[in-house]
């Protein structure tokens, strides 16, 4: 099976959705984190596609996708990677989400159940929170950073300060913590590495800034714990379990209680970083349960 990727455009009722591909087999989608596109997967990809035709997109608004049309919502995403679902003649799928993308394939699964075999729901301990005020206060702090209030103005004054806010935010992309350590002994290949995830957060951040502050509304309006409930198709929580969320009860085991017949997986200390950086953990962990019986 090739694992060459292939990048394409899907022109859907919805919309362009652009994706790249790689291996053969039965559909498996990937749905990134905010702000991203297919390339948060890229090191985990030819790993799965050994196994799986993989179908990493760029979900509406970021990446080279078009926004999602007319009011942002969880909901509406979802209808657009269905629609890419229809273009591609492809009935059913695996799924996988990583934060943002885990709520888009639970509103999925819950609202066309017959389009989703298998579906893994992958983040941190916060991104998996079941109770919506919970979710809320926890996550409250974004809207500090991602909701200023710049009164608009007749000069356009406030879409300046809103871009000033994107440069600040690629400023501390461009310059991670392992670069500005210092790369002494670190090796040549380490370091273009390094680099190379740098540039490819700070092309997803431009790409897709606009649909952040959208994105965040929509994830709070979101309500996780009906979709949870109404999901029947065999899942797998992934839960990612950093140093600073040990004091967080685990929620993978609240999200299997309402999913029949689901399992979890618990990553500790590690962040979502680990789809980056340590994609062999992720495969792992994931792989038994995708490879678990045919699509449907």
């Amino acid at each position: 099976m090739s694992a060459s990727l292939h990048l394409a455009y899907a022109y859907t009722d919805r919309g362009a959705i652009h994706y790249a591909q790689a291996g053969s087999g039965a559909p498996l989608f990937l749905l990134h984190a905010t702000p991203g596109s297919y390339r948060a997967f890229a090191p985990l990809i030819p790993l799965l596609a050994a196994h799986f035709r993989v179908i990493a997109l760029d979900t509406p608004g970021y990446g080279n996708s078009d926004p999602v049309p007319g009011q942002a919502s969880i909901e509406a995403m979802a209808h657009s990677v269905v629609s890419l679902q229809d273009a591609l003649s492809l009935p059913r799928a695996h799924v996988l989400g990583l934060h943002t993308g885990n709520k888009i394939a639970a509103a999925m699964a819950a609202q066309w159940p017959q389009r989703v075999d298998r579906l893994v729901l992958a983040g941190h301990t916060h991104s998996l929170l079941v109770d919506k005020a919970e979710r809320d206060q926890t996550i409250g702090h974004l809207i500090g950073h991602y909701f200023p209030r710049f009164d608009a103005s007749d000069d356009g004054a406030h879409w300046v300060r809103h871009w000033l806010m994107a440069h600040a935010d690629v400023q501390k992309l461009w310059w991670p913590q392992q670069l500005l350590a210092g790369t002494e002994g670190a090796g040549q290949d380490a370091v273009a590495r390094q680099v190379g995830e740098a540039e490819s957060m700070v092309i997803d951040h431009l790409l897709g800034w606009r649909s952040i502050v959208p994105t965040y509304g929509a994830i709070f309006d979101f309500d996780l714990e009906d979709a949870l409930r109404r999901i029947v198709s065999p899942t797998q929580v992934l839960e990612l379990r950093p140093a600073e969320e040990a004091h967080m009860p685990a929620q993978a085991p609240r999200i299997c209680d309402m999913i029949a017949g689901s399992q979890s997986v618990l990553l500790q200390d590690c962040d979502a970083n680990v789809f980056r950086h340590e994609p062999e953990r992720v495969a792992q962990a994931v792989l038994p349960f995708l490879k678990d019986g045919e699509p449907r």
